[in-house]
């Protein structure tokens, strides 16, 4: 029955109604046909001739969609070449990706193939005909931009033109897929909650890595998905090519900031005058670089360039001001996907010698004496951090960010220092958050920054540590995936055949890496902040950052090769072997390319389960992994298994080996156990691991669980809240590889890990003290 829209819409005489694609009824119109036939070239006669047999088909409440097929075939019985043109401009309607209905134009898709792909005009002109041919078979109402397309790279596949295609193809996301996202969320990050800004960063990310994949090389490619490599940040490498950084804050003291690098679209600050100001400005920083950015931001040297704002002030003071640090970046929910920005800070106990006579900058940027001459203020700023980390947010629950890394000296561990040490070692026993840099190693020299979870910067490339260590990074990495190495290697001389063959594959990944910054920093201007100039320099120090080989699964390596995992002494052996082997061939690339190569121990929060579980796909029984059906994963880099059953004396003495030969970046577990562990134990056991092993960079890691509705912080991963009972809002937390986040809730048992990364968690054995 007709609503009353439609019957208002009614001729008022009996007369035939045709209903239109927008549900109205209007009366036929004979003139309406003439003049379309008259305007896709049908001579008069013709024209009057078809209309008339229209008019004689129609009935009442025909469609036009009827219609134009009538007058169509009509038309093919006189010139089928007119009907084509006519059903193209009447029948087959394109909605495009301009949001606008279009009639089908054939010279259209003639004309992208040539703008897009190079094609020849003659060349084009055939695949569009070809189409046509195709389109015309179709009875629909509408054509869509991205189902024309898709023929087109049918059409042009047929042909045998791929390199064509791959030009001409469309990038995105299958409905079916943003659905789920929608529903669901995704998993491929830890750090992130399911909110509306995730589905849009999701959905981005996906077509932003199909369009890496499309433009590297077919063999570059088919390695990362195959499982050969990994190519880490794919969503990035076209327009966010620059992993971690680790920024200079005297520059901002000193000439003031402008968060978008340029001061043309926001307010631009002068140089800070109070304390408060430049912890406003000191999170502004590293949430600025970060859209510019893909990996971790960080500040070494934090508590040192600070302390000339904080003479004068009383401790409470300088303990508020750094409160609002801390808390302005755990809720600055607005860095990738609605993350918070990933940010981390170097602390010292005190001024390092080679600092004592830098000229220090204070308020307004001014100069005011050298930075020994603030010791007294680096200790209380020391202080204050780690008191404000240690009381946590107003419900009880650990700050997440900024990841805080303490600097161990030799002069850390002296008498005096026992306080602010202790003070971090109740930290760790609480929380777990701390790091620790180990200056003390054999390798060191006077500086070590670490960028979040393990990737560092040493003073080994140019031997000057501003140089070497600030305003650069880590400009990306790529994984090598060992263990199917060994699955094709029957001896030594194939084992090292494949690992250069990988390696060669991230030499040509990383080079095209290194080129899409070049051109993302100078030629497209898409990184403002990091491009904008002080004293006459770039502020991004591209030529001192580094370009980085990562491994997974070392163990399991040897497990397949030798039949001995990494515990044992002739397979440790083998693997310190085969990380000298990757190490030469980075001397090898400097010499030869004048670049900053490195190796490091890859996070792999998704690496080592995506690589199992691939393996296992294509390897069978044959593939050795950790976990179960479903939940496969690698050992992470060089790290002892996490279900091994080795004391933590005899973990450290086999994995400080691997620390001076990941300079890149790498990390030693000591995963606690479920007891409350002792501050004076912990503090023994870094004069131990400082004075005593080459192990780099560490932290005691605490598996947490935290009731939301009383508030309680338990230790361990707990179903229930022993304090209220409750079962379904008990959070947990951990560190996933090299932060501590939350891991999801008991009920559940997921949260944003993967099925790898939890089954890991429910591997790692702890160390009772």
């Amino acid at each position: 029955m007709r609503d009353a829209r439609i019957i208002a819409a009614l001729p008022t005489k009996a007369e035939t109604c045709v209903l239109k694609n927008n549900g109205i009824y209007e009366k036929f119109s004979h003139e309406k046909i003439v003049k379309s036939l008259l305007m896709v070239g049908a001579p008069l006669w013709a024209s009057e001739k078809i209309a008339s047999q229209a008019a004689a088909a129609a009935y009442d409440g025909i469609s036009t969609a009827e219609i134009k097929m009538l007058v169509y075939d009509a038309l093919c019985e006189i010139k089928e070449e007119t009907a084509d043109r006519y059903l193209a401009a009447n029948k087959l309607r394109v909605r495009t990706s301009r949001d606008k209905i279009e009639t089908f134009d054939q010279t259209k898709i003639e004309d992208t193939l040539v703008v897009e792909t190079g094609a020849s005009r003659e060349l084009a002109y055939s695949i569009a005909s070809d189409v046509w041919k195709e389109l015309k078979k179709l009875n629909v109402e509408y054509l869509t931009a991205p189902m024309i397309r898709e023929i087109v790279n049918t059409k042009l596949v047929e042909h045998g033109l791929e390199t064509l295609r791959k030009k001409y193809t469309r990038l995105g996301i299958p409905v079916y897929n943003i659905t789920s996202l929608i529903q669901n969320g995704s998993r491929d990050n830890a750090n992130m909650i399911h909110n509306p800004e995730t589905v849009h960063k999701y959905v981005a990310d996906e077509a932003l890595k199909q369009y890496a994949l499309l433009n590297l090389p077919n063999e570059l490619a088919d390695a990362h998905m195959s499982g050969d490599i990994h190519i880490h940040d794919l969503e990035f490498f076209a327009g966010r090519p620059l992993n971690c950084m680790q920024h200079d804050l005297r520059l901002f003291i000193r000439h003031g900031l402008k968060v978008d690098g340029t001061g043309d679209h926001t307010s631009v600050a002068g140089p800070p005058k109070h304390m408060e100001t430049l912890m406003n400005h000191a999170g502004e920083i590293m949430l600025a670089a970060q859209q510019n950015m893909s990996g971790g931001q960080a500040m070494s040297l934090w508590n040192i360039f600070v302390a000339p704002f904080a003479a004068g002030m009383p401790y409470e003071k300088v303990k508020q001001a750094v409160q609002m640090f801390i808390f302005n970046l755990n809720m600055a929910y607005a860095a990738r996907g609605s993350q918070v920005p990933f940010t981390s800070i170097n602390l010292e106990f005190s001024v390092p010698k080679f600092l004592q006579d830098e000229p220090a900058y204070g308020p307004k940027g001014k100069l005011v004496g050298t930075y020994g001459d603030f010791e007294e203020e680096t200790r209380l700023l020391q202080r204050a951090i780690t008191e404000t980390l240690m009381e946590g947010d107003s419900d009880g629950k650990p700050h997440l960010f900024p990841n805080t890394i303490y600097t161990i000296r030799k002069e850390s561990l002296k008498s005096e220092m026992e306080e602010d040490l202790m003070r971090v070692h109740e930290l760790s026993a609480k929380y777990g958050s701390a790091y620790f840099v180990n200056m003390l190693a054999s390798y060191r020299g006077n500086m070590a920054n670490y960028m979040g979870c393990r990737t560092a910067l040493q003073d080994n490339w140019t031997g000057e540590w501003e140089k070497d260590c600030f305003r650069t990074g880590n400009l990306a990495y790529v994984t090598l995936n060992l263990p199917r190495i060994a699955y094709q290697s029957r001896d030594d001389t194939e084992v090292f055949e494949y690992l250069d063959s990988y390696m060669d594959m991230a030499v040509k990944v990383l080079n095209l890496r290194r080129e899409s910054a070049l051109n993302c920093l100078n030629k497209y201007n898409m990184l403002p902040f990091l491009h904008q100039e002080f004293e006459d320099e770039m502020y991004y120090r591209i030529e001192n950052s580094t370009m980085s080989f990562g491994f997974v699964g070392l163990n399991e390596m040897l497990l397949s090769y030798l039949g001995r995992g990494i515990e044992d002494s002739e397979s440790h052996k083998m693997g310190i072997k085969i990380l000298e082997y990757i190490n030469n061939r980075t001397a090898e690339l400097k010499k030869e390319t004048g670049l900053r190569w490195s190796v490091l121990q890859t996070p792999a929060e998704s690496t080592a389960y995506r690589f199992a579980s691939l393996d296992k796909e294509k390897f069978k029984e044959e593939a050795i992994t950790q976990g179960d059906r479903g939940a496969y994963y690698y050992t992470n880099s060089s790290h002892v298994p996490v279900n091994s059953d080795v004391l933590l004396p005899e973990k450290i003495r086999l994995e400080e080996k691997f620390h001076p030969l990941t300079p890149g970046g790498h990390i030693f577990h000591a995963f606690m156990g479920e007891s409350y562990s002792s501050p004076e134990s912990l503090m023994s056991l870094t004069h131990k691991m400082a004075k005593k092993s080459d192990i780099g960079f560490w932290a005691y890691s605490s598996a947490l669980s935290f009731c939301i509705g009383c508030k309680t912080l338990m230790k361990g991963l707990n179903e229930q809240c022993p304090t209220c009972g409750e079962r379904d809002d008990v959070e947990w937390y951990d560190r996933i590889t090299g932060y501590v986040q939350q891991v999801g809730r008991a009920k559940s048992s997921s949260g944003g890990w993967n099925k790898g990364k939890m089954q890991e968690l429910k591997d790692r054995r702890r160390f009772e003290q």
